[in-house]
């Protein structure tokens, strides 16, 4: 008898833990992948972190700035700064903390598991570039609360001062991982596995963000000397994507000017600057009294674009800049900012450096240095042009004559982006408690660092 319940209590246990595992198995989808290869993930993030440079809100800023003019549809809006909470929804959301900023953090914490460091230190390069980008469009913005998922869904928002310091701070560790790189597996597009090159971009980035800072605190210029001592020697060697061919792989303003041809201008002062400048003829055409930026066979309206994520002539720019901030002679330095630019949007070697000497021959300042990085960005960095303009007043812009409006009062050329209506409405006193830190966070309202 005792046999029997024993038996009969063994085949319930069974059973029970038989059925546990049944349901288990039916809770997974077969056709969902519950990890992913990390050389599978690394180039969906660079692709999205480089399509990011041509993005909405690159367009909106190429407006402000007066590289492009509207002509169409919302674009006419942007000449006039009427720039609303729906403008960045999409770079917000998809673009970055659901995209690019996700997609680091999961290959991180992967990395991190699985000992390869390669894949962490890339990660969090990639990381801090797009969240000091981000600060500079927006001033606060969640950092330290962010991308925690369920755990905070209504992430608090830092200062800005606090997000530079941990992007630097990110670019440090990223550094470190790659001291000793393991566990490289492929997927790299942009160096193919080179950590020695992933460190030099880590290093000029770093100058980038302490640039950003130098109206708050000068002796930036010299530590980003420092940095950039360590960066690039050659455009060989810098960070350079190259998009597909097909509009499924193709750059963001080739995509937007096949999807939306006619909407977007060439600004017709942009193009009195390049009077004489060999560039002028890959930047922009004329069609019936109309200047466009769109032609399938320009560098940065091609399809298969490529697109520096640091471009040697930033490094240089930057060079020439500090050095003259600290008094030295910035020839050398901003002469090869403009020949590498002429080399990347494919000038003739020859045009190029007549051009840049030229230039040098009329002297070396920060306002020639700042104007001719104004003239190299156009394309693909657009939000290191706008963050020039807004610590330093170069190039001199007159606002929009009906640029007064209730997102932009003074009429000012705008100095921020609003915080987007997808945060407004879902992270309402977080948003609330980042305006009132910033004087209302309208548009004409100065980012911390360009105060």
């Amino acid at each position: 008898m005792k046999r029997n319940i024993y038996i009969f209590i063994a085949m319930i246990l069974l059973f029970t833990s038989s059925c546990e595992k049944s349901l288990e198995e039916l809770n997974l989808n077969p056709t969902r992948l519950t990890s992913v290869d990390l050389r599978l993930m690394l180039p969906e993030i660079q692709s999205q972190a480089m399509y990011n440079e041509g993005n909405g809100g690159s367009r909106a800023i190429g407006i402000i700035m007066q590289q492009f003019l509207g002509i169409d549809a919302q674009q006419i809006d942007y000449n006039n700064y009427i720039l609303g909470e729906d403008l960045m929804n999409n770079y917000w959301s998809t673009g970055l903390y659901s995209g690019v900023l996700r997609s680091c953090d999961v290959m991180i914490k992967q990395a991190v598991e699985e000992g390869a460091s390669f894949y962490e230190g890339v990660g969090k390069i990639i990381m801090a570039n797009q969240f000091g980008i981000a600060t500079s469009y927006f001033g606060d913005i969640p950092f330290s609360d962010a991308l925690k998922g369920t755990e905070s869904l209504k992430p608090a928002y830092d200062a800005q001062q606090s997000v530079y310091a941990g992007v630097l701070t990110m670019l440090d560790e990223g550094i470190a991982a790659l001291g000793g790189a393991t566990g490289y597996g492929g997927g790299d597009i942009i160096y193919g596995g080179d950590a020695a090159l992933w460190i030099k971009t880590a290093k000029g980035l770093k100058a980038r963000f302490l640039i950003h800072q130098a109206k708050k605190n000068p002796g930036n210029f010299a530590a980003a000397l420092s940095e950039l001592s360590g960066s690039y020697t050659s455009s060989e060697e810098e960070s350079k994507f190259t998009f597909g061919t097909a509009e499924t792989q193709n750059y963001s303003l080739a995509k937007f000017g096949i999807e939306r041809p006619s909407t977007l201008g060439f600004h017709p002062q942009f193009a009195a600057m390049l009077d004489g400048d060999p560039r002028a003829a890959l930047y922009f055409k004329e069609s019936d009294g109309t200047l466009f930026y769109y032609d399938p066979t320009f560098p940065f309206s091609r399809n298969d674009a490529t697109v520096p994520m640091l471009s040697y002539a930033e490094v240089k720019f930057m060079e020439a800049e500090a050095t003259v901030a600290g008094g030295g002679d910035a020839s050398a330095a901003l002469k090869a900012a403009i020949v590498s630019n002429m080399n990347l949007v494919g000038v003739d070697p020859a045009e190029g450096a007549a051009y840049a000497d030229g230039v040098i021959a009329g002297g070396v300042d920060a306002e020639t240095i700042l104007t001719e990085a104004y003239k190299a960005y156009y394309g693909y960095n657009f939000s290191t042009t706008w963050a020039n303009y807004r610590r330093t007043g170069v190039p001199n812009i007159t606002p929009s004559s009906d640029g007064v409006n209730g997102f932009n009062p003074s009429g000012v050329v705008p100095r921020r982006f609003l915080y987007v209506e997808g945060e407004t409405q879902t992270n309402s006193d977080n948003v609330a408690a980042a305006r009132a830190s910033q004087n209302g966070g309208l548009l004409d309202v100065n980012v911390w660092a360009f105060e």
